[in-house]
């Protein structure tokens, strides 16, 4: 698919242009006849499990989040059935908790044209959230659509769409002119489409900025940094992205060294003394945990100023689950490492939780670890095992870890669903943990809201501000 994409990007693409998508004409007005033929549709209760996958900038920073439900049933649902299904998935999202997240994170939140009546009484943040328009089969664009954009966009929302849907008639070329976004998605079935849209559009809306959805592979990522017009290319989505980490230098690896020879003797059990020493050859790894150990979110009734008082005040379980953070900073906070400490907090906390729902503090507090420390081999570049060496972790957490075995497996292993949007896998461990679907999505959200504040609070965060 590669070959094909780059071939269009140079010039070899235009007998592409003649697959674009008809379907234009389908945008918010459903057949009548179509629509008194369907069968009834009937809403779920709740929505579940509500994806939530991160979006990254060019810095490789996570600045954003896009929310959606993927319910093959649900998206061929008539205009009606489809805005009362829109209202479900933003009463839930509200439930989720998401202003506390848009606090510090944009949105991309997938609507049908047929909600667009019902955004503005939504009241989310217009700065922080991006509606992305959906199309469905067997609906025509109305004349009233672009006149509800205009409103929608003078009182400062803001949309995308993904044109490979629309093509470019005129109606789309419309549409396109009341956007903020474009989306090219790699895993859509259109991919011919992408040639043509790739070497007109950005010459015909030079303002436009584009996000890369479903990015799988190391050919597809360079497509979108070395194509001509890679510039438009502001955010990027896909699993590729998470291995996609730079090499650590020789002054990094040292730094992190110290960071594990310090949690190897708070594990010894060695004396504070020895422990304190080994700051004081690095002053600024020093500065860092007492930031991220002072953070509000940690409530201490007054300020830690030496490693005596952390130990004494937090003990030394604590002090090491704070120092694991500090592996993932003493790069020089990169983008890339950023986005591995926020996915590794998200999974921290999100196991944590599930193991204070057991009611057993002790398995919380391991199983906070087996997230922190589930992507340290991607950090170091290392086998997970090189890098859990000097560790001496609890059993069950190596066992989880490097042999998907043992009690802390599943949450683990739940945690990598919600991350992946695997719906039946998420259903499988959720039921095998006896966690229902929505204490699945309310967690992971609060976890994912959590690590933010982290971030936030230890100065350690993304600029959204472009987004």
């Amino acid at each position: 698919m590669f070959k094909k994409i780059f071939g269009g990007l140079l010039g070899r693409g235009e007998q592409a242009a003649d697959s674009l998508p008809s379907r234009l004409q389908a945008v918010a007005v459903v057949d009548e006849d179509v629509a008194a033929q369907a069968p009834p549709f009937s809403l779920p209760q709740t929505l579940g499990f509500v994806s939530h996958q991160p979006i990254q900038d060019q810095s490789q920073r996570i600045v954003a989040y896009e929310f959606a439900v993927k319910d093959s049933v649900a998206l061929a649902r008539p205009a009606a059935s489809r805005r009362s299904f829109d209202q479900l998935l933003f009463n839930t999202l509200k439930n989720m908790n998401i202003f506390r997240l848009l606090a510090f994170r944009r949105a991309f939140i997938h609507v049908s044209l047929a909600s667009l009546d019902d955004l503005l009484q939504q009241e989310l943040p217009v700065a922080s959230a991006i509606y992305l328009l959906e199309l469905q089969d067997g609906e025509q664009l109305a004349d009233t659509v672009m006149p509800q954009l205009d409103a929608l966009r003078a009182a400062g929302l803001r949309f995308a769409v993904e044109p490979a849907r629309y093509g470019t008639a005129p109606a789309a070329l419309a549409l396109y002119q009341r956007v903020d976004y474009m989306v090219l998605d790699f895993a859509a079935p259109n991919t011919r489409a992408l040639f043509p849209l790739l070497e007109q559009l950005p010459q015909r809306y030079p303002q436009m900025r584009w996000l890369a959805r479903n990015i799988n592979t190391a050919e597809e990522l360079a497509l979108c940094r070395h194509s001509p017009n890679s510039e438009r290319f502001a955010l990027f989505h896909g699993s590729y992205l998470s291995v996609a980490q730079n090499r650590v230098s020789q002054k990094e690896g040292a730094s992190q060294g110290r960071v594990l020879e310090i949690m190897r003797l708070l594990r010894a059990n060695a004396p504070a003394a020895e422990i304190e020493a080994q700051f004081k050859l690095d002053s600024l790894l020093l500065f860092k945990l007492l930031r991220f150990v002072n953070s509000p979110v940690n409530g201490l009734s007054r300020k830690i100023q030496t490693i005596d008082e952390g130990l004494m005040l937090l003990g030394r379980s604590a002090l090491f689950k704070w120092l694991s953070l500090l592996l993932f900073t003493s790069d020089g906070d990169g983008g890339a490492t950023l986005s591995l400490l926020e996915k590794s907090l998200i999974r921290a906390h999100f196991m944590e939780e599930l193991g204070i729902i057991r009611g057993n503090k002790l398995e919380a507090e391991h199983l906070f670890l087996t997230g922190m420390f589930s992507l340290l081999g991607d950090l170091l570049n290392l086998t997970l095992a090189e890098a859990l060496e000097p560790l001496d972790l609890p059993f069950m957490i190596s066992d989880a870890l490097l042999q998907q075995k043992g009690l802390f497996a599943a949450p683990l292993q739940l945690a990598q669903a919600c991350e992946q949007d695997d719906g039946e896998g998420i259903t499988s461990l959720a039921a095998q943990m006896d966690v229902d679907l929505d204490q699945v999505s309310s967690v992971y959200m609060e976890a994912v809201v959590w690590a933010q504040e982290v971030l936030s609070e230890s100065e350690v965060q993304s600029n959204v501000e472009g987004v």
